[in-house]
């Protein structure tokens, strides 16, 4: 879920379908062995099979050509929540989220070069990290909020909870637990693990801790 901070030329748009594909593989296979600061131009372009000056015809810099690779793994990531995001069916907020929790793991699963490329995002912790997960994140608040508030229009979630503490609430939980599970498991992600936590944690939100009358607990 990030927003385009840089774009490709559109000299590299022209570009027959077949060269571009080997630029972007070699690209991500780049990416996904290497952190933004280690990983090397030199290496993409002799694996591209292009010469380095072309590259420079095609995007501005190494950063550049990161921001395009992330931007392209969206998409992807998008695909898989396509149906789910319009809510066609109206499921409630715990619900909806749910389901794209899964679709999202679903989408790690198929794809381990992109979750490859995401811890390598998270082992480099500067400037191009900030600004990828911070447009990330808010972007699925955003979208979080408009759900939230339509659950409160139902009254199926109380009038007095802020949307957007909900929001950054549930971002910042699931956020947390993917980083932690990739952290401990150096990059061999135990999805099932992964998920029972997800899930513990939305039936929290969505059931309390507590036990008997709520009235009684407060005296």
């Amino acid at each position: 879920m990030w927003e385009v901070l840089l774009i490709p030329t559109q000299t590299f748009f022209n570009l027959d379908s077949e060269k571009k594909n080997r630029i972007i593989e070699a690209a991500m296979e780049e990416f996904s062995n290497h952190n933004f600061e280690h990983a090397k131009l030199s290496h993409i372009v002799k694996a591209a099979g292009i010469p380095r000056g072309s590259m420079y015809q095609y995007f501005e810099d190494k950063e550049d050509l990161y921001f395009h690779i992330f931007e392209l793994v969206k998409q992807r990531k998008m695909e898989y929540m396509t149906d789910l995001l319009p809510n066609p069916d109206e499921k409630p907020f715990i619900v909806l989220f749910r389901e794209l929790f899964t679709a999202g793991m679903r989408f790690s699963i198929e794809n381990p070069r992109y979750v490859k490329m995401f811890t390598r995002l998270m082992d480099s912790k500067g400037e191009i990290y900030d600004k990828l997960m911070r447009e990330s994140m808010q972007y699925a608040i955003q979208f979080y909020i408009n759900y939230i508030k339509e659950d409160q229009k139902k009254g199926l979630i109380r009038d007095d909870i802020d949307p957007e503490v909900f929001a950054k609430i549930v971002a910042n939980l699931t956020i947390n637990v993917s980083f932690d599970e990739i952290n401990i498991s150096g990059g061999n992600v135990d999805y099932e693990k992964m998920n029972q936590r997800i899930q513990q944690i939305l039936t929290i939100i969505e059931h309390g801790v507590t036990k008997g009358d709520p009235d009684v607990q407060s005296r």
